[in-house]
């Protein structure tokens, strides 16, 4: 079963939620916890602002609340990062930016009174459902001051009593379908459209992703260079300029390898991309945009389980090591030397592979 978060977040967070239940649970007695009628229902609040990924990760989920409650209007809160390209693709009637200080590892005081401020600010709103898919006590703490009138979430570090409806925690499932089986329960029915014809520009470039902001994460500089090395020899190759590919694309222009860059915003990334032949990059956004897209994306794993967060269609191949993660690491699921352990030609027959699928049509 993939580990969700840190077992020792885990077990702190079980230990904190023991010790608050009592006043909080006493507070619940003030609240009307009845269900409402599925027609009752006008507001609505989603929360998924931890990161962009997750917003797309959502989006299918999006769309299903949008056909079961057509007159309900639907408000996303969502990073600072996604706020422009979860408008640019209407993923819902309103979108909010949040930034909530656990997701930035903000311990200030001060910052935790104003995010619990700026919750309480939606009762005037009248909320009728709200709606959290990550299971942290961090943000259903967060939703139980909004006071609408019910909440789904799961609770998978503790404080089920934020929830009027706290749903059982789903065992081995993908992050988009975890978040499916939760809406389910208010009637909501979706399948993830793993058969999306592909959008792939055969005249198009590849395009390298190889930001990331975690370190542990990512592939090395020096094999991200010997990759477009040796793709530019029988493809169109981009890079993408991020602050994390400033090393790599100098690299590249030390040895002259015929590769273009391209920078840009999201949204306009967004437009971009849809008109490529493949995206290869790590375990990030770009990966899960690409595959919502129906671009065929190639995503390379380190140590964490690509059955959790890795991009869902038809069109993606994952690359990994061959074997589970047996290193010394200081981290609980990522492992920069199984990152490492993943050679160039791994990646160049995970690309290959691919382009053949898509040029057969999968046949």
């Amino acid at each position: 079963m993939p580990q969700i978060y840190n077992p020792t977040y885990i077990f702190w967070a079980r230990v904190i939620s023991a010790l608050i239940s009592s006043f909080y649970i006493f507070l619940n007695f003030f609240r009307n916890t009845k269900r409402i009628p599925n027609e009752a229902i006008k507001n609505i609040v989603v929360c998924q602002y931890h990161r962009i990924g997750d917003v797309i990760l959502i989006a299918p989920v999006l769309g299903s609340l949008k056909t079961k409650f057509p007159q309900s209007k639907i408000t996303l809160l969502c990073c600072t990062g996604a706020l422009d390209f979860a408008e640019e693709l209407q993923l819902a009637d309103e979108v909010i930016a949040v930034d909530a200080p656990w997701t930035n590892w903000n311990w200030s005081l001060f910052q935790w009174l104003k995010i619990r401020s700026f919750a309480k600010s939606f009762r005037k709103k009248n909320i009728d459902l709200a709606i959290d898919f990550k299971g942290d006590i961090r943000n259903s703490w967060f939703l139980w001051h909004m006071k609408s009138k019910m909440s789904f979430g799961y609770a998978d570090t503790g404080g089920s009593y934020f929830y009027t409806h706290c749903q059982p925690i789903p065992k081995v499932m993908h992050q988009t379908e975890r978040s499916i089986n939760l809406i389910s329960e208010l009637g909501c029915n979706i399948e993830i459209q793993s058969s999306k014809e592909s959008t792939s520009n055969a005249s198009g470039h590849l395009v390298l992703h190889a930001g990331g902001t975690d370190p542990k994460r990512s592939w090395p500089s020096k094999k991200w260079v010997e990759l477009a090395d040796s793709l530019s020899r029988d493809y169109k190759v981009t890079i993408i300029k991020t602050p994390e590919t400033d090393p790599i694309i100098q690299r590249i222009k030390d040895r002259n390898i015929p590769v273009e860059l391209f920078e840009s915003d999201l949204p306009a990334f967004q437009n971009w991309l849809k008109n490529q032949k493949m995206l290869v990059g790590i375990d990030s956004m770009p990966g899960h945009l690409a595959a919502y897209l129906g671009v065929p994306v190639v995503s390379i794993f380190g140590s964490q389980d690509p059955n959790w967060t890795r991009p869902l269609g038809k069109w993606v191949e994952v690359v990994k090591p061959e074997v589970s993660c047996v290193h010394d690491r200081n981290h609980w699921r990522l492992c920069s030397k199984c990152m490492d352990s993943i050679d160039v030609k791994k990646v160049i027959h995970g690309i290959e592979k691919l382009i053949s699928r898509v040029r057969m049509g999968d046949k």
